[in-house]
C-alpha cells in the first residue's frame, strides 16, 4: 500500500514537472532568435494553424495555473502556503491579479516539485526513521532556500531595471521638461516589472488626490529606492523644477544621487550573492552523508558499531545536526539583503494572545514581568529592534521557548537512556576485529552471545544480592557443557552489560542540566533583540541618507516649513516612523519640545544632527540655509558607506565560509575521525591488557 502511494505521489509530481519543462522548452525555441520572428510573418500567411502553437501552450498553462490556484484556495493547509508565497511576491511586484496568480503557481510548482523529488530520493536511500525525519527537516530547509532565491532573483532584476529607468527618465525629461511625461515615455519604452511601478507612479501624479495615492504606494513599494523616486517625482510635479547655484536641474541632480545609491546597492547584492550564494546548500549538505558514513564505518571497522549504537554516538549525531541547523540559520542571516526586514508587522493568527487569555498563564506572565521602573528599558529595546510584540506577548515567547527547550532536552536524555538500554540488550556482542567485515560464522557467534546475555540480564533484572553467583548459575544452566574459562569470560561480559543496563535511567544532574538550559533559553530572546538592535545601525544610516535626499529637494522650495519636512520624513521613514509620528502629534503644542523629544526617542547620531538642523530652522534661519552644507556631508557619508560596505562584505565572506563549511568539518571530525581514534585507543588498551595478563 505504501509503495502504491509513493508511486502515485511521484506520478503527480512528474506530470506537472514535465508540463513546465515543455512550456519552457517550446517558449525558448519559439522566442530564441529574431530569425524565427521574421519567419513567423511568412508562416502566418502559409499555415496559420502553426502560428498559434505557442499561444495555445500559453493558454493551456494559464488555465492550469489559474484553475489550480482556485482549487488550492479551498484546501485547508496548502492554501496557507500559497498565501505566504503571495505575500512575498506582492511585496516585490506590482502585478495585476491574473499575472500575480500565475507567478505564484509557477513558484509553488517549481519549489514543491524539487523538494518532493529530493525528499523521495533521500527517503529511498535512508530507511532509518531518525535520519528520514531529519531529511524531512532538510527538505524544508531546501524549500526555504529556493523561496529565498526566487524572491532575491526578482529583487535583483528589479534593482537593475530601476537603474535603467532613471536613465530613461533623465533622457525624456530633457526632451519634455515635464516629469510626468518623462515617466510615461520611460514606462512605454520598457515592458518589464519596473514599468508597472512607473505606470503606477504616473497614475499618482495625475490622481485627483496625489498625496493619498502616494501614501498608499509607500505601503506596497518593494524597496526604498522606489519610494524615493516616487517622492522626488511628486515634489517636482507639485512645486516644479529649479536651477541650482551651479546651473544644474534640482530634479536631475537628485536623480543622479538616486542612481548612485541604486548602483551601490546592486554591487553590494551582487558581491554578497557571489560569495554566499551556495553556502546554504553546503551547510545543509552534510545531512545527506551521515547515514552513508555510518554504514561505511560499520562495514569497514566492525568495532565502530559499538560507538554508533552508544549514547556518545547518539550525542555526536545530535551535535552534528544542531551544527547543521545553526550553520544554515547563520548563513541565511548573512545573506539577508532586504532593507525592509525590520518593518514591524503582527500576524493575523495571534497565538500569543490566546495563550495570554488563559488565567494561569496570565498569572505567570504578570509575575515574571519586570517592575514598572524597569519596564521602559525593555520596551525601548523592543522599539530599537522594531519588534511588533507587546511586552506581555514577548514574555510569552520567552516562557514558551524556555519550556520547549527544557522538554526537548529532558526528552533527549530519556530517549538516550532507552536507546542505550536497547542496544545493551540487542546489539551484537563486540569482537576483537578492527578492520574488515565479520564473516557469517563470526556474525552468528556474536548474535548467539547477545541472545544469551539478554536472557540472563532480563532474568537478573532488579537483583542485587549475590549477583555474580546467580549469573554464574544461569550461565551453567543455559550452557551445560561450558568450561570454566568460557564461564568466567561470559560472567565478566554479562556483569558489565547488567551494570550498564541497570544504570540507564534519568539522573538528577541530567534533569538539572535540562533545567539550566531552559533558564538560559529564557534569556535568549533578549539577547536576540540586542543583536538585532546592533544590526539595524547600518539600516538607520541608509534611511538617514534617503531622508537627506527628500530634505535636499524640500529645502529648495520657497516658504517650506519644518512641519512639512517632518510630514514628508514620516511618510518615507520605516525605522524612525514611530518617533516622527509622535513628534508630529505634539508639534503644535510646542515646536522645540517636540523636536527635543524626537532626539530622545531616536538617539541615532546622524538622525540627531538632522533634527538639530530642523531646530535651528524653527528658531533662527531659513531651512535652505540650515541644510546648506548637506551636500558636503552627503558626499563624505557616501564614500564612507562604500568603505563600510566593502568591510562588511569581506567580513561576511570570511564568516560565511567558516560557518558554511563548519557542518562538513564537524561531520568528518566528530562522526568519523574522532570515533575511529577513540575506538582504536580502546582496542589498543584491550590488547595491552590481554598481553599483560599472559
Amino acid at each position: 500500500m505504501i509503495t502504491i502511494l509513493i508511486y502515485v505521489a511521484a506520478a503527480c509530481l512528474i506530470i506537472p514537472l514535465i508540463l513546465i519543462m515543455i512550456q519552457k522548452f517550446i517558449g525558448r525555441k519559439i522566442e530564441s532568435s529574431a530569425e524565427l520572428q521574421e519567419e513567423n510573418l511568412f508562416r502566418d500567411l502559409i499555415n496559420p494553424k502553426k502560428t498559434g502553437l505557442k499561444k495555445k501552450i500559453d493558454v493551456f498553462f494559464d488555465r492550469l495555473y489559474l484553475g489550480t490556484y482556485r482549487r488550492i484556495a479551498h484546501l485547508p493547509f496548502v492554501n496557507r502556503y500559497v498565501k505566504s508565497v503571495r505575500r512575498k511576491i506582492t511585496n516585490v511586484h506590482a502585478y495585476d491579479e491574473m499575472t500575480l496568480r500565475k507567478q505564484i503557481m509557477k513558484i509553488v510548482y517549481t519549489s514543491l516539485i524539487l523538494v518532493m523529488f529530493t525528499l523521495l530520493f533521500l527517503i529511498f536511500m535512508n530507511q532509518d526513521l531518525l535520519t528520514s525525519f531529519l531529511i524531512l527537516l532538510g527538505a524544508l530547509v531546501i524549500h526555504g532556500h529556493l523561496m529565498h532565491r526566487f524572491i532575491n532573483r526578482v529583487e535583483d532584476r528589479l534593482m537593475q531595471q530601476m537603474s535603467d529607468l532613471t536613465s530613461d527618465v533623465r533622457y525624456h525629461f530633457h526632451r519634455h521638461s515635464m516629469v510626468d511625461e518623462a515617466i510615461y515615455d520611460a514606462a512605454e519604452a520598457n515592458s518589464n516589472e519596473v514599468a508597472l511601478h512607473a505606470n503606477r507612479i504616473y497614475g499618482i501624479l495625475g490622481s485627483p488626490e496625489p498625496v493619498k495615492a502616494l501614501e498608499e504606494y509607500y505601503e506596497v513599494a518593494p524597496n526604498r529606492f522606489l519610494k524615493i523616486f516616487a517622492g522626488l517625482t511628486f515634489l517636482t510635479k507639485e512645486f516644479g523644477d529649479k536651477k541650482l547655484k551651479d546651473g544644474s536641474s534640482r530634479f536631475l541632480s537628485a536623480l543622479d544621487k538616486l542612481k548612485k545609491e541604486i548602483n551601490l546597492e546592486i554591487i553590494r547584492r551582487q558581491q554578497l550573492n557571489y560569495h554566499l550564494s551556495f553556502l546554504t546548500v553546503i551547510a545543509v549538505a552534510p545531512v545527506l552523508f551521515v547515514k552513508p558514513i555510518e554504514d561505511w564505518a560499520k562495514s569497514s571497522f566492525p568495532t565502530m558499531t559499538e560507538f554508533y549504537t552508544s549514547k556518545l554516538g547518539f550525542i555526536m549525531k545530535l551535535v552534528i545536526f544542531l551544527v547543521i541547523l545553526l550553520g544554515y540559520i547563520l548563513v541565511k542571516k548573512l545573506q539577508e539583503t532586504n532593507e525592509g526586514k525590520y518593518v514591524a508587522k503582527l500576524k493575523r493568527f495571534k497565538w500569543e494572545k490566546r495563550l495570554y487569555e488563559f488565567a494561569p498563564i496570565r498569572f505567570i506572565v504578570d509575575r515574571l514581568m519586570p517592575p514598572e521602573n524597569k519596564k521602559p528599558k525593555l520596551i525601548k529595546l523592543l522599539k530599537e529592534s522594531n519588534s511588533p510584540l507587546p511586552l506581555e506577548w514577548f514574555y510569552i515567547h520567552r516562557i514558551v521557548l524556555s519550556v520547549v527547550m527544557f522538554i526537548v532536552l529532558l526528552s533527549s536524555f530519556i530517549y538516550m537512556h532507552s536507546f542505550s538500554a536497547h542496544n545493551t540488550l540487542y546489539a551484537p556482542t563486540k569482537t576483537d576485529v578492527i578492520f574488515g567485515e565479520l564473516n557469517e560464522f563470526e556474525k552468528e557467534k556474536a548474535i548467539q552471545a547477545t541472545d544469551l546475555d539478554r536472557r540472563i540480564i532480563l532474568q537478573m533484572k532488579g537483583v542485587k544480592d549475590n549477583l555474580s553467583d546467580r549469573i554464574r548459575l544461569a550461565i551453567q544452566k543455559e550452557v551445560p557443557d561450558a568450561d570454566e574459562k568460557y564461564i568466567d569470560s561470559t560472567l565478566v561480559r554479562i556483569l558489565n552489560k547488567h551494570l550498564l543496563f541497570e544504570n540507564e535511567y534519568l539522573k538528577w544532574w541530567e534533569f538539572l542540566i535540562a533545567l539550566l538550559v531552559g533558564i538560559f533559553s529564557y534569556h535568549i530572546p533578549v539577547i536576540v533583540l540586542a543583536f538585532q538592535s546592533r544590526l539595524r545601525r547600518m539600516d538607520m544610516q541608509n534611511e538617514v541618507e534617503q531622508l537627506h535626499s527628500i530634505i535636499s529637494m524640500l529645502s529648495e522650495i520657497e516658504r517650506i516649513s519644518v512641519e512639512t519636512i517632518l510630514e514628508w520624513m514620516e511618510r518615507f521613514s520605516t525605522i524612525f516612523k514611530e518617533p516622527l509620528q509622535k513628534c508630529l502629534l505634539h508639534y503644535d503644542a510646542g515646536h522645540v519640545e517636540a523636536l527635543e523629544q524626537l532626539k530622545e526617542d531616536a538617539p541615532f547620531t546622524s538622525f540627531v544632527r538632522t533634527v538639530e538642523r530642523l531646530e535651528v530652522s524653527v528658531m533662527q534661519i531659513p531651512v535652505n540655509e540650515a541644510f546648506e552644507d548637506l551636500e558636503t556631508d552627503r558626499a563624505f557619508n557616501f564614500e564612507q558607506r562604500k568603505q563600510d560596505y566593502e568591510k562588511v562584505i569581506d567580513s561576511k565572506k570570511e564568516w560565511g565560509r567558516n560557518i558554511g563549511f563548519a557542518p562538513l568539518y564537524a561531520l568528518v571530525f566528530l562522526y568519523l575521525v574522532l570515533p575511529l581514534v577513540y575506538m582504536s585507543f580502546t582496542q589498543m588498551t584491550s590488547y595491552y591488557d590481554k598481553i599483560t595478563n599472559l
